[in-house]
């Protein structure tokens, strides 16, 4: 039988969530591009901030603040759920995209990236944006804590 997941409201989250199989899935470009667009529309039907979002080749892994911290299974299920029938869709296949549930963990005080922006910014009053580079996408934030969007 599963653990319950642990849920709290005003805390960071630390998930990670790998591909079936390690499939190297986000190597391929359309799978990159298709999981940039479902993110952000999980940004808009949800209500969150993130620091630290990771993509590799089988993994995702980010920080994460749910405006409410008890809508943290609804917003990976809807995200997991809806790229899997979308990239299923797109590149005419079907079963499994995730591996197995994602894992959560609750962080006591505030990721290690925004504490170190909040330093950098005391020191210099510039805010540091993440890098890219080739294997990996680093967003810091992708998504601003805001109302979700009005129903419907």
């Amino acid at each position: 039988m599963r653990s319950l997941r642990k849920l709290k409201q005003g805390v960071w989250y630390e998930i990670r969530t790998q591909v079936n199989n390690r499939e190297p899935l986000f190597r391929r470009d359309k799978a990159r591009a298709l999981f940039a667009r479902v993110f952000r529309e999980t940004g808009l039907r949800f209500a969150f901030e993130i620091r630290g979002f990771r993509l590799e080749d089988d993994l995702l892994s980010f920080y994460i603040e749910p405006a409410d911290g008890f809508e943290l299974p609804a917003i990976m299920k809807w995200m997991k759920q809806v790229f899997a029938r979308r990239y299923n869709g797109l590149a005419g296949r079907t079963g499994h995209i995730w591996g197995d549930r994602y894992w959560s963990g609750i962080l006591e005080g505030e990721p290690p990236e925004l504490a170190a922006e909040k330093e950098a910014a005391a020191k210099t009053g510039v805010r540091p944006q993440g890098g890219e580079n080739t294997s990996t996408l680093h967003f810091s934030p992708l998504f601003p804590l805001s109302a979700p969007p009005p129903p419907g």
